[in-house]
């Protein structure tokens, strides 16, 4: 062995003497400098979990309504006055038209047309049975009953020049007028008029309102 080899191999064995003397120190914190290499259990955040990558903050959740809270305010539209008639009223009544009464006639000077006549017509209804024979089963013999107007129901306004007695508007139910029970007759023009009203077995509503007097 060479006088290098001899002072190596005493320089090693006094380092392991002084080592198990307790003479020399470890690195600071009690750790060898291998240890964190070496370890094998993984590094932990407090409060982390596999489910919770930690995005999220706990709150409080929001308060919900309960029973007894107070509903939601409701405001009222703002009122609309009334739009005024143009039209002044001069006739609204009902009458009843038969043998004994059937005409009404009255005269008008209209100076602030239009003239409106409306009316509504209730004729006098019939109801008759009528035998037939059933188209099904037995082909027994049945009892239709049928309700329809009276043929003898009809009403009639004519508005005439009253000086000379020209038809100006005319319209009505029953007769030739058709069967529509509501009506309007309309004069758009000035003049002194007639009004007549006539009808039989009906009951007439008549309204009638001019521009302005």
């Amino acid at each position: 062995m060479t006088r290098v080899y001899k002072s190596f191999f005493v320089a090693a064995v006094m380092i392991l003497i002084l080592a198990s003397a307790g003479c020399a120190e470890l690195p600071p914190g009690g750790e060898s400098g291998w240890s964190g290499l070496l370890s094998s259990e993984p590094e932990e955040t407090p409060g982390a979990s596999d489910d919770d990558p930690g995005y999220l903050t706990p709150a409080t959740p929001y308060p919900t309504a309960t029973k007894g809270t107070a509903g939601p305010t409701l405001s009222r539209p703002p009122e609309t006055a009334p739009t005024q008639d143009p039209y002044v009223t001069l006739y609204n009544r009902t009458t009843q038209f038969n043998l004994t009464h059937s005409t009404d006639a009255y005269s008008f000077d209209l100076t602030a047309p239009p003239l409106i006549i409306e009316f509504d017509v209730e004729p006098k209804m019939i109801t008759r049975e009528k035998y037939t024979t059933s188209d099904y089963g037995k082909k027994e013999d049945v009892v239709v009953k049928q309700t329809y107007p009276s043929e003898d129901s009809w009403f009639t306004v004519t508005v005439r020049d009253r000086e000379s007695g020209e038809i100006v508007a005319e319209d009505g139910f029953g007769k030739l007028l058709g069967t529509d029970t509501h009506k309007r007759v309309f004069v758009g023009r000035m003049g002194d008029f007639l009004i007549e009203l006539s009808g039989n077995e009906v009951t007439v509503h008549v309204l009638m309102r001019a521009g302005g007097i």
